[in-house]
């Protein structure tokens, strides 16, 4: 059977109630978000802001988007995910695949994600992610608003009443947070946009990173690569840098601040 992987925000995912998987001909749990998903697995993508535990027992980590918080688990047996968790320099933004958990038992809060997939994106695809996210949520909370106006209500308008207390009024809070997230995506571009600059980014990625034996040119590219910088580019900035005396090669291809 193929999976649907559900986009839904935080806040909302976070409000869900746990409907038993039988009510829907499956065994496994499924969450309904008050927006009108119902989820069984979900993508997720944001700011990775802290992770706990180690490789070889259950690790814990929470992801931030514009609207709250996923709180993440990985079992013991996933040790690609449990790797490439591990490999992170935090904060940084990832995209995260997994299944729905009620995660009271292991103290990670009622609704959790149970880690199938982990890597690291840049901030354009976590934006991407978000305006995604909006437009399939406002989708959802129009036909939800239609059908209670109209007064034709489905099972799962009907779920939503029931088990949600959603009305129209609940319909135009929920909106109203998936235009903030858009906003504050938008703010954050613009911010970007005014304080970007490439050298400096460079430069910090060698002196945060660089040590007592500094740091190859392979892995500031790599680095860089976060911010949306490509290898080129990196390479002409770095050769700025080495012309201004801002770093220095004390051997070929390793480079070291001033």
């Amino acid at each position: 059977m193929r999976l649907t992987f559900q986009r839904v925000f935080a806040r909302h995912y976070n409000e869900s109630v746990e409907i038993a998987g039988e009510q829907r001909g499956s065994s496994r749990p499924s969450f309904l978000t008050p927006c009108g998903a119902v989820c069984t697995h979900l993508y997720s993508a944001g700011a990775l802001l802290e992770r706990h535990g180690r490789k070889g027992e259950p690790m814990k980590a929470r992801l931030a988007d514009p609207t709250g918080v996923f709180e993440l688990y990985i079992d013991r047996g996933n040790m690609s995910a449990a790797d490439t968790l591990d490999s992170f320099d935090l904060p940084c933004f990832v995209s995260v695949t997994g299944e729905v958990l009620n995660g009271g038992q292991w103290g990670i809060g009622q609704c959790a994600v149970r880690v199938g997939g982990i890597r690291e994106i840049d901030r354009l695809v976590r934006d991407a992610w978000v305006l995604r996210t909006a437009d399939l949520t406002l989708q959802r909370l129009e036909r939800i608003r239609e059908a209670i106006m109209c007064q034709k209500h489905d099972a799962l308008t009907e779920s939503l009443v029931t088990i949600h207390h959603v009305d129209i009024p609940r319909l135009k809070s929920m909106a109203l947070l998936v235009k903030e997230a858009i906003r504050v995506v938008d703010r954050e571009q613009a911010s970007e946009a005014e304080e970007w600059d490439p050298a400096a980014v460079i430069l910090g990625i060698i002196r945060d990173h660089g040590g007592k034996a500094g740091i190859t040119l392979e892995e500031v590219a790599r680095k860089a690569a976060r911010h949306g910088m490509s290898a080129p580019e990196v390479e002409k900035v770095v050769l700025s840098l080495l012309q201004e005396d801002e770093c220095y090669q004390p051997s070929r291809g390793v480079l070291k601040p001033l």
